[in-house]
């Protein structure tokens, strides 16, 4: 049995470095290690793909973070780990072909398991010396033990978070709060329909100078006419054409990049399919 079959979400713990996880960083660009085990950036949404049998280890998935992009094992060499490693990031998908880095697998060695993408190498921890160091890599397989993560099930939440939950830690990687030159960005906004789908043509556009999720929710239901819709709908991230609707869950990343919102109102099939990972509790 495949260690992804009837999960929705994962963690992905280092063995090496036992209480570091893989995380999708607050630039929303980059991968890296933390130790901040409650906060959604080191959850991972699984999604299966229909067609995609995979070798030794199972099908092949995608991994989708806390922004909505997917983890994905870039061209580019890497500056830290082992000369031939590749670079891991946070990738959207725009187009139906689904590139090989952003599929991968989850092969048994001994008591853990390595993710080996499609493309044919394997994510790679770093820092088992210099243990200040937080990146992520891509590499070929050298049998070494930073390949090897431990595949923690996350369960999913009974009902859906509300507003006055309060947010799930975030990475606080900075030590700076961001300034407003640093978040200032597009954000193109369209209503789903009851079942998710989007009118590609209806999408429109509003200039926002903070990475705050409430004030976004407010700044849309300003424009949507109704000041009570922040209420009764879900913001979610839709990073590609071709990418599964992620219930934003934390503030926007730190950085200038458009992102694209779908506004879903509760009580529709679509919300209805809309799955929120429960942070608190163990693993399974």
């Amino acid at each position: 049995m495949d260690v992804f079959d009837g999960v929705y979400f994962v963690r992905l713990r280092c063995q090496v470095r036992r209480n570091k996880y893989l995380a999708a960083d607050d630039d929303g660009r980059s991968i890296c290690l933390t130790g901040q085990r409650l906060s959604h950036n080191t959850v991972w949404a699984v999604q299966h793909l229909a067609g995609s049998p995979g070798a030794e280890g199972g099908p092949f998935v995608l991994l989708r973070g806390a922004y909505g992009r997917y983890l994905f094992a870039t061209d580019i060499q890497a500056s830290t780990g082992p000369a031939h490693g590749v670079t891991a990031v946070q990738h959207g998908r725009p187009h139906r072909n689904t590139p090989q880095g952003l599929l991968w697998q989850a092969i048994r060695r001994r008591r853990s398991f390595v993710l080996r993408s499609a493309a044919g190498r394997y994510l790679r921890a770093n820092g088992k010396y210099l243990r200040w160091r937080m990146a992520v890599t891509v590499a070929g397989d050298t049998g070494s033990t930073m390949l090897q993560w431990s595949v923690e099930a996350v369960p999913a939440r009974l009902e859906r978070p509300t507003l006055v939950d309060p947010p799930a830690q975030e990475m606080r990687r900075r030590r700076a709060p961001a300034t407003e030159q640093e978040v200032a960005r597009v954000v193109r906004y369209v209503r789903a329909a009851a079942s998710g789908a989007v009118d590609e043509a209806g999408w429109r556009t509003v200039r926002i100078n903070t990475n705050s999720l409430m004030q976004l929710r407010l700044t849309l239901a300003n424009l949507l006419g109704q000041n009570r819709s922040a209420l009764h709908t879900t913001l979610c991230v839709r990073a590609g054409r071709y990418a599964e609707l992620s219930p934003l869950l934390v503030n926007l990343p730190v950085s200038n990049d458009r992102i694209d919102i779908v506004i879903v109102a509760h009580g529709t099939p679509a919300d209805s399919a809309l799955r929120y990972p429960n942070v608190e509790a163990d693993p399974e």
